[in-house]
């Protein structure tokens, strides 16, 4: 016998977040995508939150990180602190 888990919930008792889910209650990543240079912090005790990729910043990972630019957000060759 298995369950028929609610949407956002996965596992043989529906106690675990599907990808893309996260929190007590399951709820759907405000951003899957993250603007394609991050990841949800999905999971049970996820916040729902983007990690962003190195190089990356912002909400959504659409910002270059401090010392890195250009569309890519490549690494600066020689910035500093500036």
């Amino acid at each position: 016998m298995s369950c028929s888990c609610d949407d956002g919930f996965t596992g043989s008792d529906c106690s675990s977040c599907q990808s893309s889910f996260y929190g007590s209650s399951c709820l759907p990543c405000p951003s899957s995508s993250c603007g394609g240079h991050g990841s949800c912090e999905d999971g049970a005790l996820g916040s729902g939150r983007c990690i962003c990729d190195a190089g990356w910043s912002g909400v959504e990972c659409t910002e270059c990180s401090r010392s890195f630019y250009g569309s890519t957000c490549a690494p600066c060759p020689s910035c500093g602190d500036h």
